[in-house]
């Protein structure tokens, strides 16, 4: 899966099925799934649906590189709700181990305001699940079972170099994006102009530090995901070192 991208499913619309046949019609290998997203919800997927679904993804030659997980962050620390993430993501972790997905990408608030039993029940069901949870917090706790995620559009947003974030993270990072912020400060496509992320720099570090893993296309809050999507895969070969 060498440099490798997947963009984000949920990005692309809601009918999961129609979303990986043109995937693999337009020639891609890889996928971010989600957690929240029709048709790959855990609470809505049993045994039989859980291999209905592997079989979709091999018999449109995708790999399940990730897993989307963003609960606000508030969410982690409020008593009121704190059981209902920690059972969230030990159903996430079940469904990705089902379908053989390594990482959960999740944003974890700082340890120290989260609850001791909440986060031990949080690591225990990725341990248990054997899935690593890729955190996108800057300044992660890499800690057993957490690894870190990298979004350089969010790097970008607080002046944050993603390709020093990328040497830094080192072989802890696990779940590497591909996304940009434009001058006006929103995200955009790759490739644009006005885009502040170097592509050119930012493939160099992440193929030459963690050269295995998959990366994730970003489609978050794009007008034209489907354009977007092209456009970042021209700009990310246009990108490649041996051309």
């Amino acid at each position: 899966m060498h440099a490798h991208l997947a963009p984000t499913v949920a990005s692309l619309g809601t009918d999961l099925r129609s979303i990986l046949d043109r995937l693999h019609r337009e020639g891609w290998q890889a996928v971010q799934l989600s957690a929240a997203m029709p048709g790959t919800r855990p609470r809505d997927l049993g045994t039989s649906a859980r291999r209905d679904l592997l079989a979709t993804l091999r018999r449109n030659e995708l790999v399940a590189s990730g897993m989307d997980l963003w609960i606000p962050r508030e969410h982690y620390i409020d008593p009121a709700t704190v059981d209902r993430v920690v059972t969230t993501i030990d159903a996430a972790c079940g469904l990705a181990s089902d379908l053989g997905v390594p990482s959960l990408s999740v944003q974890l608030p700082e340890r120290d305001l989260m609850d001791p039993d909440a986060m031990e029940a949080i690591e225990s069901s990725a341990i248990r699940s054997g899935v690593v949870l890729a955190d996108h917090r800057l300044e992660a706790d890499l800690t057993g079972s957490i690894a870190s995620g990298l979004d350089p559009a969010a790097c970008l947003a607080v002046d944050r170099d993603p390709i020093e974030e990328v040497l830094r993270i080192g072989s802890r990072l696990v779940a590497p994006r591909l996304s940009d912020l434009l001058s006006t400060g929103l995200r955009g496509p790759i490739g644009l102009s006005e885009g502040r992320l170097n592509v050119a720099n930012y493939r160099a570090a992440v193929v030459t530090v963690v050269p295995d893993t998959c990366i994730t296309m970003d489609l978050r809050q794009l007008t034209s995901p489907w354009e977007a999507l092209e456009a970042g895969r021209q700009a990310w070969r246009s990108a490649s070192l041996d051309g």
